[in-house]
C-alpha cells in the first residue's frame, strides 16, 4: 500500500467515525429533549398535585401522599438519568 493511500485510508476511517459521533450526538439529544419534555410533563402534574396539599396542610412531606412521593421519586430520577447522560456526552 502506497503512504498516499495509508493516509487516505485514515482520513476515511476519521471521517467515517466521525459521522457516526455526529449521528450518535443528535440522537442522544433527541433523545434525551423527549425525556425531558416526558418529565417537564410529570413535574408540571406533580406541582399541580401538591399545591392543594401544601393548602391543606402546611409544606410538611409526611402530608405527601405515597403515590405522590413515588412520582416525586420517578422525577428526580429521570433528571438525574439525564444530567449523568449529559455528563457523559460532554
Amino acid at each position: 500500500m502506497t503512504e498516499r493511500a495509508h493516509w487516505m485510508n485514515d482520513v476515511t476511517s476519521v471521517r467515517q467515525m466521525r459521522d457516526e459521533l455526529r449521528l450518535k450526538a443528535s440522537l442522544l439529544r433527541a433523545d434525551l429533549k423527549e425525556q425531558l419534555e416526558r418529565l417537564e410533563h410529570e413535574f408540571t402534574k406533580l406541582e399541580r398535585e401538591l399545591q392543594p396539599v401544601g393548602d391543606a396542610v402546611g409544606t410538611s412531606a409526611k402530608e405527601l401522599s405515597a403515590t405522590t412521593r413515588e412520582l416525586l421519586k420517578t422525577v428526580g430520577a429521570g433528571y438525574a438519568r439525564i444530567r449523568d447522560a449529559v455528563k457523559a456526552a460532554v
